[in-house]
């Protein structure tokens, strides 16, 4: 045979070879059973490859072990969700414990450490917190100058707010002469003297009991108990109430109105000798004028004649320091009574200036000192020898 129809030949056998290796590893087509309707044919099984095919203990084992595994995780789990999100319905501290049917994730509720805390240890924490907070008010008070302070004092007149539902109630009280108030939710006379307005509603909160947490506000509504007099050249002269602990003197010239020809201020103090500064110096306007402070604006000369002494005058025991006082010109019944400090019952009313005439009688002038005060009449000027007493 030439070269040719061998080769021919291979090439046939080839093809053929290749061919019935094909149609071996066809799958033989499975024939569906047809009964027309009256049951469905059960499912063409098919047979596994038996590498895949494992015991029945084996497969145990391993369910056993995924089982154990995902109990594990659930115990152990404390994040929510996955990459840091949040399943629905699952909170912020809560266990994730499986999947339900669904497939959503099956959670737990979490529990929180402020539910484990009893009754008696939220009270006690309350209470400290309470304590802290006025101790905290009580410091920052004290280290506030007094010019930034004021405490409550007889006479003053308090606008007391209840804001709690179902009360809503707002009521004056005057500060009576003891130092107390009659709040009626208090259930007692409450001493108010001497305390700030933050004081005084830290206080009735204690005592009010009416209500768990009572809402209540406080205000100075009328300022009566810090009372200074300004006298001398001035268009507003009289009793002044000061709104602060103390005052910086250009506040009170401001207030009086003082007249261009006042070029001194004179000070007294209760317990200090009389201070005389000039108007003129920057610091003076920077003394600080408290409660029971007497100023008096004049001229420098005034100033000097006042030292002169050109008599005596009485006064009763209406005021704390009675009898013979010296006398000079120019000295009013304000100016009298303020020298002997002051009016030892604010309730003085009325006062009798008792003075001779020619023929030597007495003749008596009665005044009323709010009068005088608001400026309703004039500051009656005194003489040497008069005699005043109250007439109450």
């Amino acid at each position: 045979m030439s070269l040719l129809v061998k080769l021919k030949l291979g090439i046939l056998i080839c093809i053929l070879a290749l061919f019935a290796q094909s149609f071996a590893q066809e799958k033989p087509e499975v024939i569906k059973k047809v009964n027309f309707g009256y049951s469905k044919n059960p499912p063409a099984r098919t047979q596994k490859n038996p590498k895949e095919k494992k015991s029945g203990s084996e497969k145990k084992s391993k369910k056993t072990e995924k089982n154990s595994k995902q109990v594990a995780k659930s115990k152990t789990s404390k994040e929510p969700g996955k990459n840091g999100k949040l399943e629905s319905g699952e909170t912020p501290g809560s266990t994730v414990v499986g999947k339900s049917g669904n497939g959503k994730a099956k959670i737990e509720p979490a529990t929180t450490d402020a539910a484990l805390i009893s009754a008696e240890e939220t009270g006690e924490m309350a209470t400290i917190a309470k304590k802290t907070r006025e101790i905290a008010k009580k410091a920052s008070n004290d280290s506030l100058p007094l010019t930034e302070v004021y405490k409550v004092g007889i006479d003053d007149v308090l606008f007391i707010s209840l804001q709690n539902k179902g009360s809503g109630t707002s009521r004056y009280y005057t500060v009576l002469n003891d130092g107390t108030i009659d709040y009626p939710l208090a259930g007692e006379l409450v001493s108010v003297v001497g305390l700030t307005t933050d004081e005084i509603e830290d206080l009735l909160r204690s005592k009010v009991k009416l209500y768990e947490n009572p809402e209540i506000t406080v205000k100075v509504r009328e300022y009566a108990s810090h009372k200074i007099m300004v006298l001398g050249l001035v268009e507003k002269s009289g009793e002044k109430y000061l709104r602060r602990e103390a005052m910086p003197l250009y506040v009170i010239r401001a207030e009086a109105i003082v007249k261009p020809d006042a070029t001194q201020v004179v000070l007294r103090k209760t317990g200090a000798e009389e201070a005389t500064y000039e108007l003129d110096d920057s610091k003076t306007g920077e003394i600080l004028i408290q409660t029971g402070d007497i100023v008096e604006f004049i001229k420098g000369q005034a100033a000097n004649s006042a030292i002169k002494v050109t008599g005596f005058y009485y006064i009763g025991e209406m005021v704390r320091k009675f009898g013979r006082k010296d006398f000079y010109e120019g000295l009013t019944l304000t100016q009298a009574i303020l020298e002997s400090g002051g009016l030892r019952n604010s309730r003085t009313k009325k006062v009798i200036i008792r003075r001779k005439n020619e023929k030597g009688l007495l003749e008596s002038e009665t005044y009323k000192l709010r009068e005088i005060k608001n400026g309703k009449i004039p500051d009656p000027l005194l003489m040497v020898g008069d005699t005043i007493e109250s007439a109450n």
